[in-house]
């Protein structure tokens, strides 16, 4: 048996979550599974899942810590990762932290003795202004170059991230003791791909935290135009955040409360069915707000495709330009000028029945079994 520590700061479901699924399935790995919550989250709780042969026997949790200034709430993370790992009485083969901060608790443990190999899986990269605070900026760029060139290994979540580090942090690929590229994926094997004569033929569907750099609010502002064109026209919008209720309220400003459907957040099943139902997906990520996505691997376009849905997408993720050649998908103007055509043309039924071929031939490359066991983990 190998013993396993992930540690993560989520709101959402992330690749840790996968890839805990993924080393339960394989049997031979025993896992610490610790979660901090991040500061949009209801609570500022702390939850350990451990896991024993590929079954979890126990969670524990936190008080919540909503109460502490934030200063406190990160040593309060770095004394209960320290504190669950040394009670373990265990000796980690190996520490993956999905950000900086969680990496340097990893280096403090590998120090005392209880970390082997510490892995730094860095699932974004923001050269400017990642927070609203000059101080958390410097701080978190010093804590990712430190997690950078003194973790065994680094995992991006695409190559560009590693081309942003050298341009802007000075960090080179000599630094790094050991580089791999690890991108999102999907399980296609658990997916129930729907046919074009059996999907909704004349919805949209976005998933995400509801946030405005999303560029949701574009789509409902265009909802007046595009049923013009296609009066049964309906837009799903999955996910939760403190932008949700900004965009309920914008529906019924507009008059087209009656064409969305909020579903709110959904387990991973359910929204894949909810998604493999529908004609297209979008991710209209803005430019001027939404700098770490062009660094990042943007998830929910590889589901989109998983669920054999095609996307219409801005040029910022790394991959939007190859989703469009393999034509998966097509590129949308920053700011969706160009929306309602493309929409239009997306849902015509001979280019959606070639397009959604095409997007299950491509989301194998990204099957999380095929990305994982390249790891040799």
């Amino acid at each position: 048996m190998r013993n396993v520590a992930i540690v993560t700061h989520k709101y959402l479901p992330q690749p840790d979550d996968d890839l805990v699924y993924y080393l339960n399935k394989n049997r031979g790995y025993d896992i610490y599974h610790i979660k901090h919550n991040f500061p949009d989250a209801k609570d500022r709780q702390s939850v350990l899942d451990i896991y024993l042969h590929g079954k979890k026997i126990r969670e524990l949790k936190t008080l919540d810590y909503i109460f502490l200034p934030e200063i406190l709430i990160f040593l309060k993370e770095l004394f209960f990762t320290i504190k669950w790992i040394l009670l373990s009485n265990k000796k980690y083969d190996l520490y993956i932290g999905m950000d900086g901060l969680c990496t340097f608790f990893g280096l403090i443990l590998r120090r005392l003795g209880f970390a082997k190999k510490v892995i730094y899986w860095s699932i974004d990269f923001v050269p400017f202004n990642r927070f609203n605070s000059r101080w958390k900026n410097f701080f978190y760029h010093k804590i990712n170059t430190l997690a950078c060139k003194n973790a065994d290994e680094v995992w991006d979540l695409s190559p560009r991230m590693a081309g942003g580090r050298k341009k802007y942090l000075d960090i080179n690929k000599n630094d790094y003791k050991l580089y791999k590229v690890v991108p999102y994926g999907v399980w296609t094997s658990r997916i129930k791909i729907i046919s074009y004569s059996q999907c909704e033929k004349h919805t949209l569907v976005f998933m995400g935290h509801l946030m405005s750099k999303q560029g949701v609010d574009l789509v409902i502002k265009k909802i007046a135009k595009i049923v013009k064109k296609i009066p049964d026209f309906k837009f799903k919008i999955i996910g939760g955040g403190d932008y949700k209720e900004d965009l309920i309220n914008l529906t019924r400003k507009l008059s087209v409360n009656e064409y969305c459907q909020f579903l709110g957040r959904l387990d991973s099943v359910r929204l894949e069915e909810e998604i493999a139902r529908s004609a297209v997906a979008i991710a209209p990520y803005l430019k001027s707000k939404h700098s770490y996505t062009y660094y990042a691997d943007p998830g929910k376009i590889k589901t989109y495709l998983a669920c054999g849905v095609p996307v219409l997408l801005t040029d910022l993720p790394w991959n939007a330009k190859e989703v469009q050649q393999k034509r998966c998908g097509l590129i949308i103007k920053d700011g969706g000028s160009d929306l309602i055509e493309k929409l239009s043309k997306m849902m015509k039924p001979s280019i959606n029945k070639e397009f959604r071929k095409n997007t299950i031939e491509y989301s194998r490359d990204y099957d999380y079994k095929k990305i994982f066991s390249k790891l040799e983990l």
